[in-house]
């Protein structure tokens, strides 16, 4: 039964993405997203302690539901790393099945994300089982399911509050208008400005290293390729390109600035995840107990 409702349930959103498109991930930015986890959280408490034998309540706490959710988020992964992701006025231009089941830009699509909002119930449902029965439930298996759970949850609900964007400077020209990948405008709230540029070289003449010195608000930085600089909390800087025709004399360079306000809450689900991960270790590959 619990593949019958799972696979209507799929159905529904193949048919939002034909019907409607992509997901409005831009709705849900905050403070709406944190909104919308509270009543998600009570609702899943509720639903547990109140309707405990409920099959809706059975169903998100089986291990078949476990396999399945974890099998359908396998399968939308593969799909994002086998076609290219594109942006969103790129994807809507594409044709054929494939772009109307939204498969290049497919984070954002309503079947991606029915797929982890199922996962995310799955886990949420069986964490609050765990908690519920902590005194035989092992801290590796709480620390395992909720750190995966928070990761998960924090990357979903924080994407529309993240921003990736490019801004072109010169040298002794402030700027502060960056642009997303939609070409959209928007303005920062410091301005930079490019101080200085240097390329090393290899002896075959290929770029070995180059940096650029520049003014970040009242900060000076030296900005190199991989090797972002955190402006400040959930906001790096990265340097992603300049005039190679010119090298040491380019007049520009493109930085990318990329916010990510739920950074460090992924983070801690990682984090979570490795402490789980050692206590598995330590204790042994032990088999848990029943929970409930």
């Amino acid at each position: 039964m619990r593949y019958i409702y799972t696979t209507g349930y799929i159905l529904l959103a193949i048919a939002m993405q034909l019907f409607t498109g992509n997901f409005p991930v831009s709705f849900l930015s905050f403070p709406l997203n944190i909104i919308f986890a509270g009543i998600w959280l009570v609702m899943l408490w509720i639903l547990h302690k109140e309707y405990k034998k409920s099959f809706f309540t059975r169903l998100l706490c089986s291990p078949q539901t476990s396999v399945l959710s974890i099998g359908l988020f396998i399968s939308g992964c593969l799909v994002i790393g086998l076609l290219p992701q594109l942006s969103d006025i790129s994807a809507k231009n594409r044709e054929g099945i494939l772009a109307q089941l939204g498969c290049y830009n497919f984070m954002t699509s309503w079947i991606f994300i029915a797929i982890l909002f199922l996962l995310l119930s799955n886990l949420g449902m069986i964490t609050i089982h765990a908690f519920q029965h902590r005194k035989r439930a092992r801290w590796r298996f709480i620390l395992n399911h909720a750190g995966l759970w928070l990761a998960l949850f924090a990357g979903f609900l924080g994407s529309s509050d993240t921003q990736t964007l490019r801004i072109p400077i010169y040298r002794s020209e402030p700027a502060h208008e960056a642009f997303d990948m939609n070409g959209t405008s928007h303005y920062l709230d410091y301005e930079i400005e490019l101080n200085s540029f240097t390329v090393e070289y290899y002896p075959n003449g290929r770029p070995s290293r180059f940096a650029a010195n520049v003014r970040l608000g009242n900060k000076k930085a030296v900005l190199e390729v991989n090797h972002p600089y955190a402006y400040r909390l959930g906001e790096d800087v990265y340097l992603t390109g300049y005039d190679v025709m010119k090298g040491s004399e380019s007049e520009y360079c493109i930085l990318q600035v990329v916010k990510q306000p739920w950074k460090y809450v992924i983070v801690a689900g990682i984090l979570m995840m490795l402490a789980g991960a050692v206590l598995l270790f330590i204790n042994g590959p032990e088999t848990y107990d029943k929970l409930g």
